[in-house]
């Protein structure tokens, strides 16, 4: 792969402009300075990254630590045919291993959402309709609005796929739209007349409606919703009635915006966009500091609901719907160069775990666990010195995880779909504490450099002794850790 790159960047003239948002960082971290590699924690190093808060990064797929790249080569035209204009994206994400344990160097190069877009110009300012052809993979094409709460990508499959190519039609008109999709995957499926083992190369279909009402500059009502194949169930006997019956998710989620002020952007993830290159595009630095002339208030609050069949757990040869549900509700405050934002998200068990699917694979949670949501709140603040290219900031958040009882008394936290953690013996979950603070120091149009110290209190950190699970040492449920970064973005 990483010669055929280089075979592309050479057979095609390109200027500097056609590859865009690289960043590449270097950074000087410790997870947690008060314990040792026999906890996982090798000491300050350059190699691994992620060190971050579990409040940080809410909308975006990576932390700012690590080195990446979207490499894009954009074409814009207009079309042969009157009223129509093309654009189209060649896009390319690389990142570097990150594995310690292997570090010669290496770059894993994938898809991000290269695209093929047909747009018709409509009457009116700003109105348009549009049909886009997602080449190769379509996880930027997802629904929900928080990319932490988004789903429908490509791990809505419950098998590992390759490509999860699409398509989209889109109406869109001054801040106002509607859409209606598609997506597939192909995965090893089950030939249900043989009922053996043998398996199929069979498709997988996702189906994506939605759209959303602005009123106004101020106000924005969004509503969508998605029909998936998730896979087929094989965790029972092939001589199951069940066997090979298609795994059916449905979902829907929908936000309500407000904002006092037109020039306060609205909260949108950046991984959820389509990439280009073109000179209404091009910016000139790729610092971003939110600056408002006065103070405004931004609030956002969004309500997800998923719902698929999974074997039941309590009822032998039947299955049972169950249904996952997450929401936010995200706030701003910016006055001037100071910005307070102060969050709260809530998800339950079941939408935690959806794509596993389920908290044991393709089986529901049954009546012999209590089973408790993730609820959590975070507080942050940053100010930024412009003439002095300085910006101070802090952050802090509690997180109440989310956590089943099994029938034999024993108690696991879930953090996310694959990161749990049995407590210890009789002890009682408790809230997660941590908090970041740092400053930033731009140092040019294309680079900064932060320093950072990170703590996190989690006294669920249990380990075993003599076959009883005990609490942690105080130095594994306190972590003090720290970065400090030097990342360029060009």
């Amino acid at each position: 792969m990483t010669s055929l790159l280089a075979l592309l960047c050479t057979a095609m003239p390109a200027s500097a402009g056609d590859f865009v948002d690289v960043w590449i960082s270097t950074a000087f971290e410790d997870t947690n300075v008060l314990a040792g590699p026999e906890v996982e924690s090798p000491s300050a190093n350059f190699v691994q990254r992620g060190n971050d808060a579990f409040f940080e990064n809410y909308e975006s797929r990576t932390t700012d630590d690590i080195s990446r790249a979207q490499l894009v080569l954009y074409r814009r035209d207009d079309s042969f045919f009157k009223g129509w204009w093309t654009e189209a994206a060649f896009v390319l994400r690389m990142t570097p291993y990150l594995n310690p344990d292997r570090t010669s160097p290496d770059t894993n190069i994938e898809d991000d959402g290269s695209y093929v877009r047909l747009v018709r110009d409509l009457p009116g300012d700003d109105h348009t309709f549009s049909i886009t052809g997602y080449a190769v993979d379509s996880d930027r094409f997802r629904l929900g609005y928080s990319y932490d709460l988004s789903w429908g990508g490509r791990e809505m499959f419950i098998k590992q796929v390759g490509a999860a190519p699409g398509a989209r039609l889109q109406w869109e008109r001054q801040g106002s739209y509607a859409f209606v999709g598609a997506k597939t995957a192909i995965m090893d499926g089950i030939d249900r007349t043989e009922a053996t083992d043998a398996s199929l190369n069979t498709t997988f279909y996702g189906l994506l409606a939605g759209g959303g009402a602005q009123v106004g500059d101020l106000f924005k009502a969004e509503l969508s919703l998605g029909s998936f194949q998730q896979g087929q169930l094989d965790n029972v006997d092939t001589d199951s009635e069940l066997y090979g019956d298609t795994i059916t998710a449905l979902g829907m989620a929908g936000q309500l915006s407000f904002r006092t002020r037109a020039d306060l952007n609205f909260i949108q993830s950046g991984e959820l966009r389509l990439y280009r290159n073109e000179p209404e595009s091009a910016r000139d630095s790729y610092l971003s500091h939110r600056k408002l002339d006065g103070t405004g208030v931004l609030v956002q609050a969004e309500m997800n609901r998923l719902s698929h069949n999974l074997l039941d757990a309590d009822a032998t040869n039947s299955t049972v719907i169950e249904n996952g549900y997450a929401g936010d509700l995200q706030s701003l405050l910016v006055s001037g160069t100071t910005v307070v934002g102060v969050d709260l998200v809530y998800k339950d068990l079941r939408y935690i775990v959806f794509n596993v699917p389920g908290l044991i694979s393709q089986e529901s949670i049954g009546d012999g666990y209590e089973t408790t949501p993730q609820l959590y709140g975070r507080l942050r603040f940053e100010h930024w010195f412009e003439k002095a290219h300085l910006t101070p900031g802090l952050g802090i958040g509690m997180m109440q995880p989310a956590t089943y009882t099994t029938s034999d008394g024993k108690t696991v936290v879930q953090i996310s779909e694959r990161d749990s953690e049995q407590i210890p013996d009789n002890q009682q979950p408790t809230a997660i504490l941590s908090g970041i603070a740092g400053v930033q120091v731009d140092l040019s149009k294309s680079m900064v450099a932060i320093g950072e110290v990170l703590y996190t209190l989690n006294n669920n950190r249990s380990n075993m002794d003599d076959g009883v699970r005990v609490l942690a040492p105080a130095n594994e449920r306190n972590e003090l850790g720290f970065n400090l970064i030097m990342r360029a973005r060009f």
